[in-house]
């Protein structure tokens, strides 16, 4: 496991819906490098991959440095943070299937807020570093609702015109 880094969050503070303490160690790592993506210490985190770690995002984009990814999300939205909900961790002998699920909530580049965006990643662990990071949520889909509202599109789907956002059950 990579050396205690203190782990310091910026001003858009995160209350998830959970604590480290209750996790093994590939969930607290898990954690510990996902507090570091939130407080864009991004250098830091790729302290906790695996030489030739993989990971790959929503559109199929695929990462080996975690330095790469702000320069695809700076055209997205201006910050995210992921509100943890669940971390759940599957142990095999060699490596440790970590899930961890929630909501994202952030800032789009016009400044607009978002909050109640599902998320889930899906990590191996192997050795005690992350090996395999696979990430879906409905950023996409909240975008497009946006969009929608701001346009009163009437052919949106029933879930987006009634609530302004996309259904999550």
């Amino acid at each position: 496991m990579p050396a205690k880094t203190p782990i310091i969050t910026n001003e858009h503070a995160i209350a998830h819906a959970m604590q480290r303490e209750v996790l093994g160690d590939a969930g607290k790592l898990i954690w510990d490098f996902l507090t570091l993506f939130a407080d864009l210490r991004y250098a830091d985190a790729n302290n906790y991959l695996a030489s030739g770690a993989r990971m790959q995002f929503p559109g199929g984009l695929v990462f080996f440095d975690c330095t790469e990814l702000p320069r695809r999300t700076s055209g997205i939205y201006r910050w995210v943070k992921k509100r943890f909900e669940r971390i759940d961790e599957l142990e095999f002998s060699d490596e440790v299937i970590v899930y961890n699920s929630g909501t994202l909530y952030g800032e789009w580049l016009d400044g607009q807020a978002f909050d109640g965006v599902r998320y889930i990643d899906r990590f191996v662990v192997r050795d005690g570093k992350i090996a395999d990071q696979q990430v879906w949520n409905d950023l996409c889909v909240a975008d497009a609702a946006r969009h929608a509202r701001s346009r009163n599109v009437k052919d949106a789907p029933p879930a987006i015109r009634e609530t302004g956002r996309p259904s999550h059950r």
